[in-house]
């Protein structure tokens, strides 16, 4: 039942945030368009995401790919606790694929949290919420493939997720629903000025 309620106020913290960012209205464009926002958002959600659409991954592709792992782990834990939730369970080949999933996903999230605290730049940009939202993730994550071992653990791994999903809509983890808005609006605005996708709707 207390996952239950966490995860209903998640929801609905999550979807007053989304409101309230609408309430800024709609930018009207002036300018003619030079270019289509459809094919410049399917670009941002597709080539636009790969290591070499982006500087700044390309010269941190370790990273880059333990975030890539640290997500998958999340999602494949989430994916887990629904299961637990309804009572049901996974096939087998099913079941060591999520646990190879959890796991790596959590080491990729503490060593993404170990990388935050011994790089002196990183840990000069970062404020709690930074720390904080990486322990509840990468804890989380790591208790689901422990459950899947041991049932007595699940107690902690429930407890845990009611602390994650409380807290998601208040820090940093709140982009799991604003990832998606804010690339949809990027791809748009960039494709209606003809620079996405780059040189000419063929990349699309």
């Amino acid at each position: 039942m207390g996952v239950l309620l966490a995860l209903a106020w998640a929801i609905l913290a999550l979807a007053f945030l989304l409101l309230l960012a609408k309430a800024y209205g709609k930018r009207r464009m002036y300018s003619k368009a030079a270019g289509d926002p459809v094919q410049g958002a399917r670009y941002a959600f597709t080539k636009g995401m790969a290591p070499w659409a982006k500087e700044s991954v390309m010269m941190n592709l370790p990273s880059y790919g333990a975030g890539m792992v640290f997500h998958a782990g999340v999602f494949t834990a989430f994916g887990l606790l629904l299961m637990a939730l309804l009572g049901l369970r996974l096939p087998s080949i099913l079941l060591t694929a999520a646990r190879l999933l959890t796991l790596a996903g959590g080491f990729g999230g503490f060593s993404l949290l170990l990388k935050r605290c011994l790089n002196t730049q990183l840990r000069g940009l970062s404020c709690p919420d930074d720390f904080i939202s990486n322990v509840l993730s990468s804890a989380f994550t790591l208790l689901a493939f422990l459950c899947t071992f041991s049932p007595v653990a699940s107690g902690i791994w429930m407890a845990e997720a009611i602390l994650l999903l409380i807290y998601a809509p208040l820090g940093k983890i709140r982009h799991c629903l604003f990832f998606f808005t804010t690339r949809y609006h990027l791809g748009a605005f960039f494709g209606r000025r003809g620079t996405f996708p780059p040189g000419g709707s063929s990349h699309a």
